[in-house]
């Protein structure tokens, strides 16, 4: 039997020397087909070698498809014995690699034997993974296979479910035990009810009363009451304002508590708005020292003048509707926009000249070390547009505003 051995098996087994890479290790030659390797590539290699006589018998009689017959065995044959774990035979990629060839039919022609024929050789069955050979047989495994999935699978949906395991129900409302709450305590000073009495700030405690009465009257009227708003701007409070409205019920009752009045807006017969003693007082103050008697104070000037005894400008504004309406229920004139600017003009003028270079007169109208009309009069700002000097012919034409008192 006629044998062709690989001429390539040499020179694939084969390492020259110079791919030592600076190793000391020998090369030895293998004693069947004379490749230089190391001892350790030639323990390996040795058993395995296709020139081994015992090797290659080994080799022909799995790759021949019956005993005395010439034909080989397919690729997927081969596989299958090879991969099992006893067969010890190399893979088929090593298989090739010994003997030279890329192809299956090179391989068994190493071997002395022809390629199975095309119906003959084996192939894997897309469904079960097994190989199966060619031509009609695999043709009816292919149909066999696809049958019995397609039952397993009707089987699977008829099959019935397994029973789930009831849910445990979330968010289970679980009532809670009714809070008791212990009743209140009746202070009795206050005759006010509190559950807690050890938070509790009397209003009638003797030091909260000292307190109060010292705070309470107006520093500029001593007969009537503060404002709310001055109370609640009052530092380090001895009592809190919501405690006095639940003490006394409102404001008016805090101020009868104490003796004091509540500055409010007084009517006549007929139900007109009438003005109260130190507002009435202070509008005619400010219309002799402003305006000599002749015209009342503007809105801007009752702003910035008035004492604190008077009513304020809004006050006055939701009584009467216009300022004008609350100067006229005083008795006084309201002048036009530009007396009272005219006037305070003359004030400023005149406030400048007393001052004099060497700085600031001390005077009733200014606030710290400013004029009177530098802070304005409380007339609306006027804005007069005046043409800037245009010093060059492509400069575009500017304007600026010049802000007048108000």
């Amino acid at each position: 039997m006629a044998t062709h051995l690989p001429t390539a098996c040499a020179a694939l087994m084969c390492r020259s020397p110079r791919s030592n890479m600076g190793k000391t290790d020998p090369l030895i030659p293998c004693p069947h087909c004379g490749s230089e390797m190391r001892a350790g590539s030639l323990k390996r290699h040795s058993p395995i070698c296709i020139k081994n006589p015992a090797a290659f018998a080994r080799y022909r009689e799995v790759l021949t498809s019956a005993p005395g017959s010439k034909l080989g065995v397919t690729c997927g044959r081969y596989v299958e014995l090879s991969s099992t774990p006893d067969s010890g035979l190399p893979t088929v990629i090593t298989l090739r690699r010994l003997a030279g060839s890329a192809k299956w039919d090179g391989v068994l022609a190493v071997f002395g034997l022809e390629p199975p024929p095309v119906e003959a050789r084996r192939s894997q069955c897309m469904h079960c993974g097994k190989f199966v050979s060619g031509g009609d047989a695999l043709l009816d495994h292919l149909q066999d296979c696809l049958r019995q999935k397609m039952e397993a699978q009707a089987q699977a949906k008829a099959a019935p479910k397994p029973e789930r395991k009831p849910r445990k129900p979330m968010n289970i409302f679980v009532p809670r035990k009714p809070r008791t709450v212990p009743p209140p305590t009746t202070c009795p000073q206050c005759n006010m009810q509190r559950i807690d009495m050890r938070r509790h700030v009397c209003p009638e405690d003797t030091a909260v009363v000292a307190w109060l009465a010292e705070h309470l009257p107006d520093p500029d009227d001593p007969t009537c009451i503060i404002t709310t708003k001055a109370y609640r701007n009052l530092p380090d409070k001895a009592i809190a304002q919501n405690v006095i409205d639940k003490a006394y019920g409102n404001w008016a009752g805090l101020a009868a508590r104490y003796g004091l009045e509540v500055r409010r807006s007084r009517k006549d017969a007929s139900g007109a708005p009438q003005l109260d003693p130190p507002t009435l007082a202070e509008l005619h103050r400010l219309a002799i020292e402003l305006h000599d008697g002749e015209y009342g104070p503007s809105h801007g000037e009752y702003t910035l003048y008035a004492s604190r005894t008077a009513l304020g400008t809004a006050a006055l504004k939701k009584m009467f509707g216009t300022w004008s309406a609350a100067l006229e229920a005083a008795g006084l004139r309201h002048g036009s926009h530009s007396y009272y600017v005219l006037s305070a003009n003359a004030r400023r003028k005149a406030h400048e000249a007393a001052r004099g270079p060497s700085g600031p007169v001390a005077s009733f109208y200014e606030r710290g070390d400013e004029p009177v009309s530098r802070n304005g009069v409380g007339l609306p700002v006027a804005s007069v547009q005046k043409p800037a000097v245009i010093s060059r012919p492509d400069e575009v034409y500017k304007g600026y505003v010049r802000t007048m008192i108000r």
